[in-house]
């Protein structure tokens, strides 16, 4: 029997138990031989079903296809540090001037929690060095993290 080859490797932004068939995800995995409503169906399965998930949250998704069309799926564990950072300060979205405006503040736990929720998908296994990661995305965003002492 011939193993698989892989023809190509995906990264989609998806929202959690919320994949349709459409143009966003039809144009990129169709020419693929996807079959969409079925990738749809195991997707939201995969992502719908779980806690770790909030319905709705933007995930980063990466596709790897085969040459006999089959595929194999992976979801990150948690949405994007910046979506987050977005929950937990009820903001639409960042600030447009960084580093000179503030447009929210948010305690140390709060950064905390959302560093030991990514730390998987950093790919890093020191809180410190997630916390480092999770306070640059804060400070572009113009959040201020309060109780932080500077290193």
């Amino acid at each position: 029997m011939k193993s698989a080859i892989v023809t190509s490797r995906v990264k989609l932004s998806m929202n959690v138990g919320k994949a349709v068939p459409g143009p966003k995800i039809a144009s990129v995995l169709g020419p693929r031989g996807i079959a969409i409503p079925k990738f749809c169906e195991a997707f939201n399965k995969m992502t719908g079903d779980s806690n770790k998930y909030k319905i709705g949250d933007s995930i980063a998704v990466r596709v790897i296809v085969y040459d006999n069309k089959s595929y194999d799926l992976f979801v990150n564990n948690a949405p994007a540090v910046s979506d987050l950072l977005k929950q937990a300060t009820c903001l639409a979205k960042g600030t447009s001037d960084p580093g000179k405006k503030i447009v929210s503040k948010i305690d140390k736990s709060v950064l905390t929690d959302i560093a030991k929720r990514k730390m998987s998908d950093m790919k890093i296994n020191k809180l410190k060095s997630a916390l480092k990661m999770v306070l640059g995305t804060a400070r572009s965003m113009g959040i201020e993290i309060e109780g932080l002492e500077e290193d």
